[in-house]
């Protein structure tokens, strides 16, 4: 099947696009670490608390570098000061330090200022010292004058927390382990599930992540009896690559806990393969149903794994014991339209606005993604009013982005309401106002003119776009289609072999070429191994995989052909692919299913062109 890669006209593509980014909204989840007497195995990020922009995910940064993004630290002034009053010559000491800064003086800042906290006993001074050497990426004078920080401001947490996240950045785990040891030695077991969690996170910046674990094993080793400590040795194991060690630190975690969430998701995290990770929470489940985090961790498991029935059971779950669960509804709201059942995703999505709105909640960004997915439902099932009416709701002075999105979503509205020329003059003003965007519009709207019959001046928009765009891959691919959909075969060919030539690794070309071929029954070997190489680049892709089974079927293995397509249409229930498969049935003999599959499609869409052709030229009655 020959595919237009970048719109996926059913919302079955984008639902499974979305489910795939469930994997980041639903999980891995961490269970309140203050409701229960372990630590979260799955955070990463240890370093001080940094404004968010400045964290890094990449441990083999340096240790400047983790530095360098910001010039100011946000500081709590819970702290005690020096009664010192403001003199002329600490005045003059400050702001000569401040302007020498702002001269790129560095140095000479760094150290105006730390000697002014040093003669004034001013925390707030040790921390702007502090402030310097961090823009100037410089780690050492950094520890130094946040030691100083620390030392004049004893009871500060930030002083502390800061402290500890420069002792790691500098490599003194030493340091870091004697701290620990003697705070957890002092704490009550309460106290215990914090401070470990902190050591954890921490370690987690290292870049030796064995020192770390020889740390973590030290600090840990008189708290044996206690499932946090076997949870962060689990943890620290596993950032090592060490995954037995971690499944046992995991194992002894359950025994001294059988209930901890945390224990059993680390557990799963270090199992040998997903279905044996399915089979731990799930297990779990039985003895535990109402624990929440484990069950979402399940059902991002499943989704993964496309079993999308079971997913939904979770959360049907999850939904019951919290009819407001706006990730529950979200989530049923996309495998409702995964599965067509847009009746059940219309009340999911809706229910998840109703909800959002009334707790005030700041999800915009998925907000404003179910109003685009009603909005798409709706325009599916030729209720095109209601469709503008969901994209009226949306704010479009929020995102520039999303305000784009917004009209080429109402210029393709429209145009299938008929009325193309309002639709071409929304495209056409938004290239105008967004000449960085004359790509993407222009593909819009030759997609637009494609979608209500008029071929031809799709096609010569395109063939515009070739012209301003040469080496755009997607105009070319799109040019492709429109000269195949107008009979112009050596055109496409050379479109498409151009494309390979630019880019190597564009499987839809292979992909459209190849099943060009095996459509008009032209050089089948050709035809096979352009396919196969688009197999080999996208394995799982059911529309190559479509293809494969084509190829077969006009090669005349009748077996192959079917099993491939059977196996294309289990991964996406498209109306070409049904049509394929239901042929393929039809030459077999198999008329009962091969009817049922072309009575589907025929329900879904009465006037599919392939359906409509292949019925007349088998000489089928529906």
């Amino acid at each position: 099947m020959i595919t237009n890669i970048r719109k996926k006209k059913l919302l079955q593509g984008i639902s499974a696009m979305m489910l795939g980014f469930l994997f980041v909204l639903t999980g891995p989840s961490q269970a309140d670490s203050a409701n229960e007497s372990e630590i979260p195995a799955k955070k990463q990020d240890s370093r001080p608390d940094l404004p968010k922009s400045d964290r890094s995910t990449d441990h083999e940064r340096s240790e400047v570098d983790l530095l360098t993004k910001s010039s100011s630290v946000s500081i709590s002034t819970q702290e005690m000061l020096p009664p010192r009053s403001l003199t002329n010559d600490l005045l003059y000491q400050i702001l000569s330090a401040d302007i020498a800064e702002q001269r790129g003086l560095d140095v000479y800042a760094y150290e105006t200022m730390l000697d002014a906290a040093k003669e004034t006993a001013d925390p707030r001074l040790a921390r702007r010292a502090a402030e310097i050497a961090v823009k100037n990426r410089n780690v050492k004078d950094a520890l130094q004058a946040v030691r100083l920080w620390h030392k004049l401001a004893a009871q500060s947490e930030e002083a502390e927390k800061y402290l500890l996240g420069f002792l790691v950045l500098d490599n003194r785990l030493d340091e870091v382990k004697d701290y620990f040891s003697s705070r957890l030695a002092a704490a009550t077991p309460e106290k215990r599930v914090a401070l470990f969690y902190q050591l954890q996170q921490l370690l987690a910046g290292t870049k030796n992540k064995t020192d770390a674990f020889a740390i973590m094993e030290e600090v840990a080793a008189p708290y044996q009896d206690t499932p946090e400590a076997h949870l962060s040795l689990a943890v620290s194991a596993l950032m090592k690559n060490d995954r037995s060690r971690a499944r046992d630190e995991a194992q002894k975690a359950l025994v001294l806990k059988p209930d901890s969430e945390m224990a059993v998701l680390t557990y799963a995290q270090v199992s040998s393969n997903i279905s044996e990770a399915i089979d731990i929470l799930s297990a779990f489940l039985l003895k535990y149903p109402e624990s929440r985090e484990v069950r979402i961790s399940l059902a991002r498991l499943l989704l993964g794994q496309k079993k999308y029935e079971n997913a939904r059971q979770e959360f049907e779950i999850l939904l019951d014991s919290d009819p407001q669960d706006l990730m529950a509804l979200y989530s049923l709201g996309l495998l409702s339209i995964q599965e067509n059942d847009y009746i059940s995703a219309e009340k999911y999505l809706e229910r998840y606005l109703g909800t959002s709105s009334a707790q005030s909640t700041e999800n915009r960004q998925e907000s404003i993604q179910v109003l685009f997915l009603l909005s798409q439902i709706a325009e599916e099932q030729h209720r095109y009013d209601e469709s503008l009416q969901w994209l009226s709701r949306i704010n479009p002075d929020e995102d520039d982005e999303v305000a784009l999105g917004m009209e080429i979503r109402k210029a393709q509205i429209y145009a299938k309401k008929g009325n193309v020329n309002r639709a071409r003059k929304i495209i056409t003003d938004l290239a105008n106002e967004n000449p960085y965007e004359r790509e993407k519009l222009l593909l819009t709207e030759a997609q637009i003119l494609k979608e209500v019959k008029r071929t031809k001046d799709a096609f010569n928009v395109l063939k515009s776009g070739v012209a301003q765009f040469p080496q755009n891959t997607n105009i070319l691919y799109d040019y492709a289609l429109a000269a195949e959909n107008l009979g112009k075969y050596g055109l496409m060919e050379e479109s498409l072999k151009r494309i390979i030539e630019i880019d190597p690794n564009y499987q839809q070309a292979y992909n459209a070429l190849g099943y060009s071929l095996a459509d008009r029954n032209l050089r089948l070997d050709e035809a096979f191994i352009l396919i196969d190489k688009a197999i080999k680049l996208a394995p799982d892709d059911p529309y190559i995989i479509d293809s494969l089974g084509w190829v077969f079927f006009r090669q005349g293995d009748l077996d192959l052909a079917e099993q491939n397509l059977r196996h294309a249409y289990k991964l996406r229930s498209d109306n070409e692919i049904a049509i394929h498969l239901a042929e393929v049935l039809w030459t077999k003999g198999n008329r009962q299913e091969a009817l049922s599959l072309f009575s589907k499609v025929k329900k879904k869409d009465p006037d599919n062109d392939l359906l409509n052709s292949t019925l007349t030229r088998l000489k089928i009655k529906l």
